[in-house]
């Protein structure tokens, strides 16, 4: 659980060469601080873009208290800090995002942090991060986006009216958005949000790169009532979405830990947390642990493990092993009433190939831990 942490302290404080050593303190000296508030005084920009646009790598923007009305597309490492996410507003309305860490455009984008925000009102993502890694998330509440009305058409089309033309987005339009979406991002820490009144709350998919070795720890996710509340999904690659599909990229090695998921995917149907391939290819989620959470409420089951192809329809299968579900505290979920259906209630539902149950051992699992 706590490799994500160690791995992010190691890189900070091992520069035991001479030479690596003066790097960090060159790098350090030259970071600055901006300043931004709604009226653009005192030597601070009014926009929080266009601090953005001003700044160099490694600086650091204080955005005061106020409500900004904008989408902050970033492409270079910095931290953007408010003043506290009951006081620093992003409001997005209208537009796609309210906040975009693109490393799409930006290849090999890392080190940003996005910290102490109300994000809300956007179209699709609150928060969207795409091909950047060492990204921090943290202490934000990120509410009622996904206002574009949400309908599964499963056609693979990819996400229309997004930047790039929604390229890193390519499963059903019920997935184009997300409270935060973290796309091809490695050791990455998404902690202590609240996240509620969304379309769902956390997804991680694998449409441009690996998704891999990222924390998601402690957030509040809650009352997101189309989708799932935290989930892991394998999506058909950028640019291969019509048959024959090319394997997927992956969803690994991530740990969702401590977190409270509560009454989310009640509409539609969704997991408090879940593992998903969607079938359009050989999807892989694996190596991924759910522990310690407490998923509660929730509309397709505390925890839905679900592939979507395999050797029954004469294809290979999906790779979802060496998942770990420990630990966690689940209750009062409701079935599942479409294809990986269940009987009555459940708490972990683990299905394969045709939407049955995998085995009757599972079956029992699932019934231990409602």
């Amino acid at each position: 659980m706590h490799l994500a942490f160690e791995k992010n302290l190691v890189r900070k404080l091992t520069f035991t060469l001479c030479g690596l050593f003066m790097l960090g303190i060159s790098q350090f000296a030259e970071a600055n601080t901006l300043c931004v508030n709604p009226s653009g005084s005192q030597g601070c920009y009014s926009k929080i873009q266009d601090a953005v646009n001003h700044a160099t790598a490694n600086d650091v923007i204080n955005v005061a208290a106020g409500t900004y009305n904008e989408e902050v597309d970033i492409g270079i490492p910095l931290s953007i800090i408010g003043a506290g996410a009951n006081k620093t507003f992003i409001d997005a309305a209208n537009l796609a995002h309210g906040v975009f860490v693109d490393g799409y455009d930006h290849p090999g984008l890392n080190d940003v942090t996005v910290s102490n925000f109300t994000v809300e009102n956007a179209l699709y993502e609150g928060v969207l991060v795409v091909n950047a890694s060492d990204v921090t998330i943290s202490d934000n509440t990120i509410v009622n986006n996904d206002q574009i009305p949400h309908q599964f058409t499963g056609d693979h089309t990819g996400c229309t009216n997004q930047p790039g033309n929604g390229i890193y987005e390519t499963d059903e339009t019920g997935d184009c958005g997300g409270a935060i979406h973290l796309v091809g991002t490695i050791n990455s820490i998404v902690s202590g949000n609240l996240i509620t009144g969304n379309a769902d709350g956390i997804l991680i998919s694998d449409e441009t790169a690996e998704s891999r070795n990222n924390l998601f720890i402690r957030n509040t996710v809650k009352d997101n009532p189309q989708e799932c509340g935290i989930v892991l999904a394998s999506h058909p690659n950028a640019g291969n979405t019509t048959p024959p599909f090319a394997p997927h990229f992956g969803v690994d090695q991530n740990t969702v830990s401590e977190n409270l998921s509560t009454g989310n995917g009640v509409q539609v149907g969704g997991a408090g947390a879940g593992m998903f391939s969607d079938g359009a290819g050989q999807g892989r989620v694996s190596g991924n642990v759910i522990s310690g959470n407490t998923l509660t409420n929730n509309g397709l089951g505390g925890v839905a493990l679900h592939t979507h192809v395999g050797p029954a329809f004469g294809l290979p299968a999906d790779d979802m092993s060496a998942n770990k579900i420990i630990g966690n505290v689940i209750a009062g979920n409701l079935a599942d009433t479409a294809d990986t259906a269940t009987p009555g209630p459940v708490g972990i539902n683990i299905n394969s190939g045709g939407g049955r149950i995998a085995s009757d051992r599972d079956h029992h699992l699932a019934e231990r831990h409602q």
